[in-house]
């Protein structure tokens, strides 16, 4: 047998062979690819906590939350300094932190906020304050800061316990 016929041979079988996997890639429709999807971040109390606070004895937030029937609930507790215009403070406070939460929370859509506030007349007394439902329709048709503050300062006031 004659050496070079047969390394001939041999790079022409190679050659055959990568016409071949060219020709079969070639017949394979290409396949546009796909967004990748964001992940859904899980709504929990730690990442409830890290857009809304976490209440201590001085700070406004997040004291417990749970979700079932369709709604997350949020127990939020909410401290005020002064102990002066409690509506209009807290929706200052809040508003921008609910936009915050649903930016955040894609899938998030009711909200039910169970809102405490210290006592104006028992210092160290924590006492119901107000509880409101939001929802993800209403906070996006509102668009801007100003207008949910002016919302969650109507729910406060309309639910005032």
């Amino acid at each position: 047998m004659n050496p070079e016929r047969t390394s001939r041979s041999r790079v022409l079988s190679a050659v055959g062979i990568l016409c071949l996997i060219v020709a079969s890639a070639a017949a394979v429709p290409a396949q546009k690819a796909q967004p990748a999807k964001s992940p859904i971040e899980p709504i929990t109390l730690n990442n409830v906590r890290s857009v809304l606070g976490t209440a201590n004895d001085f700070v406004s937030g997040v004291t417990d939350f749970s979700q079932g029937n369709g709604e997350v609930i949020i127990t939020y507790r909410y401290y005020d300094a002064d102990l002066d215009n409690y509506e209009t403070d807290f929706a200052n406070e809040t508003a921008p932190r609910i936009q915050a939460l649903y930016k955040r929370f894609k899938s998030l859509d009711r909200v039910r906020f169970q809102v405490i506030a210290i006592s104006d007349t028992e210092p160290g007394i924590w006492k119901p304050f107000a509880e409101f439902v939001t929802d993800r329709k209403t906070i996006e048709e509102l668009h801007w800061t100003g207008f949910v503050g002016r919302y969650v300062m109507e729910q406060v006031i309309k639910h005032k316990k």
